[in-house]
């Protein structure tokens, strides 16, 4: 029996036990609390013959988080399963249904992201409907790195959120030569080595956007994947790996991928479409009023990944999309960006295919750590239930 089902059990003995005291008026209970065979000081009181705890208390002593829905009005329990050390697989299918909606992070790719990283940003997040949040990372796999990192990770598995580690990998997609091959297997080794005890949750993204020169390559993109899942295995075996198609993980190239030969059978594919929001001018991701023919773009692009899902047996997510070309012209209101994320939502959930929206600094303000007022409709709208 584990340490959080022991206490809960002995806890449901002592509170079915009533006492001798019969008071309306809570009164301190001075019995000794046990957890594992050792006292520890957790307070109790008594209310009208029965034992009560506070369960803020239990979460403390015992290693699991209660927060508080504000959206949902209700209380979440999470069990802090960064301290679990038998890790028990997740499948690709069970963890692509865990997924839901999430959002991609730049707590650890810029200096300012790392900067500004507060807990509260999880638990705002947590509370707000995201389910997992997308890492992305481009410094090097050393100390410094891991010593943010760590905190990040484990605060997201404290509040229940799903943490996927994404690899910026820019010396690879700029040059990709056989010393910036290497270089990436080896970044992902030591992170492989680093977190092989952590929870199956913690998934790995092996390269964020395949673009610039390694986009005419695949070949050469298939060997780096091959490499990186065979040196990712000797320590983490059955940990959930992500592979994406060239040019910017379109899903009409997923087709191309060569499946890693130790895949294990823990292996996703990700895939983006509008990572850099919607145009009004540009025929390939064309969104005015949402026209029949501008809606097909979308569809056509999920019906590429179905395809592809049932051909192989292998499950696929949205690493990024947005709703607004913030990037370009930003010219897109809140209410016609409210108009395209409820199709795209509609959309993927219908496909039942889980994704994350780019990124968090469109929604929330790092440094004070608040929502961003006018982006909020937007957000809610995308992370409704």
């Amino acid at each position: 029996m584990n340490k959080i089902s022991h206490f809960i059990w002995h806890t449901i003995i002592l509170l079915m036990l009533p006492t001798k005291v019969n008071a309306a008026e809570p009164l301190p209970n001075k019995v000794p609390i046990f957890i594992n065979g050792n006292i520890v000081g957790l307070e109790s009181y008594n209310i009208d013959g029965y034992t009560y705890f506070r369960l803020r208390d239990i979460a403390e002593q015992v290693g699991f988080s209660v927060i508080w829905n504000e959206k949902n009005q209700q209380i979440e329990i999470t069990s802090n399963t960064s301290d679990v050390k038998e890790n028990i697989p997740i499948s690709p299918w069970e963890y692509q249904k865990m997924l839901g909606k999430g959002i991609d992070v730049d707590w650890s790719k810029t200096n300012k992201g790392i900067e500004f990283y507060n807990k509260k940003a999880v638990k705002d997040f947590k509370e707000a409907g995201v389910s997992h949040v997308r890492i992305r990372v481009s410094k090097d796999a050393n100390e410094e790195l891991f010593q943010h990192l760590d905190t990040q990770i484990n605060d997201c598995l404290e509040y229940g959120l799903i943490p996927v580690l994404a690899y910026q990998a820019d010396d690879l997609k700029n040059n990709p030569n056989e010393n910036n091959i290497q270089k990436t297997i080896q970044w992902w080794k030591t992170v492989a080595e680093h977190y092989q005890q952590y929870s199956s949750l913690l998934s790995f993204d092996l390269v964020i956007e395949v673009t610039d020169e390694l986009n005419k390559q695949p070949s050469i993109l298939n060997d780096l994947y091959e490499q990186t899942v065979k040196a990712i295995r000797k320590t983490n075996p059955y940990r959930i790996v992500m592979i994406s198609p060239r040019l910017r993980s379109d899903p009409v190239y997923l087709s191309e991928l060569k499946i890693p030969s130790q895949h294990n059978g823990y292996i996703m594919a990700e895939w983006h479409f509008y990572a850099s929001g919607p145009s009004k001018t540009n025929e390939r991701k064309i969104w005015t009023t949402g026209t029949l023919e501008e809606k097909k773009l979308i569809q056509d692009k999920i019906d590429f990944a179905l395809a592809w899902q049932e051909s192989t047996n292998i499950p696929t997510w949205v690493g990024a999309w947005m709703a607004g070309n913030y990037n370009d012209e930003n010219d897109y209101s809140i209410v016609e960006q409210i108009k395209f994320a409820k199709f795209v939502v509609e959309r993927l959930e219908f496909a039942n295919i889980p994704f994350a929206v780019n990124a968090d600094t469109k929604f929330y303000q790092r440094e004070t750590g608040l929502w961003i007022e006018e982006m909020y409709p937007l957000f809610e709208e995308i992370f409704k239930n």
